[in-house]
């Protein structure tokens, strides 16, 4: 009787550790974030990271202060902050002009040096008029020199910064059409940057190549894809990988875990496929990218702003 009572005990024991040990879905908190006026045009549109930090890139008009301390250049700014693991800022710079400019895609190159997108607007070019002297003017009219319009944000524009830092060159190609870059990547020879190009309601996709001398070439457009339905992301992470997905109802190896609505998810898994860390957003997620020492980080379009999440515990 004895012998059963303690069998019985250790079992008990052993279920509560087990379930204890349980994994659950927890909500991620503490994100880099804006907090910024509606309308300001203050957001965090991008990111990158190596071991060492995190990147972040943006535009900044009114505020920002907890992302970017640099001084005002005019209008909107681009931005790029670097933040160590720990979210603590290490330096941040603005790009642009006197104008307004929109900083949108971040990527790397093979020495660390940092390659920005963004767009500005072409500089005003002004046009005087000639007045014709045999002409009477008899109300002394005087005819000043007029500017010819020009659209918003209509030169695609490049900034390569140190990776400590400091501007080191800027790029920029013209169109006579509003443009988005809203990404850029490296191949190990050039850059290939796509996004969106616009005149009036007609908007199309774009796709341009840069070299790493600052020569573009290759300007492609067609029709927009039509947006597909989120499916399940996977993404590797050492010798396990990390799944992102909109939750409906349960989670594999989660128990626990029953969706009162579609919730996004990341979770981490063994091959095995044995869940290791979960947790779970407000709103949609844009980007995950994981780096060995730092965890998961995490770029959540929430419709007001986007935020940043750093995920240690999917390490």
């Amino acid at each position: 009787m004895k012998f059963r009572i303690a069998l019985l005990v250790f079992c008990l024991t052993f279920v509560t550790a087990e379930a204890e040990a349980a994994v659950k879905v927890v909500p991620s908190k503490n994100a880099i974030t804006v907090a910024s006026i509606a309308g300001s045009g203050d957001q965090i549109l991008d990111f990158t990271l190596n071991s060492a930090e995190i990147l972040i890139t943006g535009t900044v008009e009114s505020g920002l202060t907890n992302l970017v301390t640099s001084p005002t250049l005019g209008g909107s700014d681009g931005f790029i902050t670097a933040f160590d693991k720990n979210k603590l800022r290490i330096w941040d710079l603005r790009v642009g002009t006197v104008n307004d400019d929109i900083a949108t895609a971040v990527t790397r190159d093979k020495s660390g040096n940092i390659w920005i997108a963004g767009a500005t607007s072409k500089p005003s070019e002004s046009s005087t008029t000639i007045i014709d002297s045999s002409a009477l003017n008899l109300d002394s009219i005087t005819v000043e020199p007029a500017s010819a319009p020009t659209n918003s944000l209509n030169r695609l524009t490049i900034w390569k910064v140190s990776s400590t830092g400091q501007l080191a060159a800027t790029y920029s190609y013209d169109l006579d059409k509003t443009i988005f870059p809203s990404a850029i990547s490296f191949d190990g020879s050039n850059f290939k940057i796509s996004g969106e190009i616009a005149k009036g309601l007609v908007a199309e996709q774009f796709a341009i190549t840069l070299d790493q001398s600052g020569t573009f070439s290759g300007l492609t457009t067609g029709k927009k894809p039509k947006p597909k339905a989120p499916g399940i992301e996977t993404i590797k992470a050492g010798s396990n990988n990390l799944k992102s997905f909109i939750s409906k109802t349960t989670i594999i190896d989660i128990p626990s875990w029953r969706a009162k609505k579609p919730t996004p998810v990341i979770v981490k898994y063994t091959k095995s496929g044995k869940a290791l860390a979960a947790n779970s957003f407000v709103g949609k997620v844009k980007k995950i990218l994981w780096q060995q020492g730092i965890g998961a980080v995490v770029l959540i379009d929430t419709n007001l702003d986007y935020e940043l999440h750093v995920l240690t515990n999917m390490a």
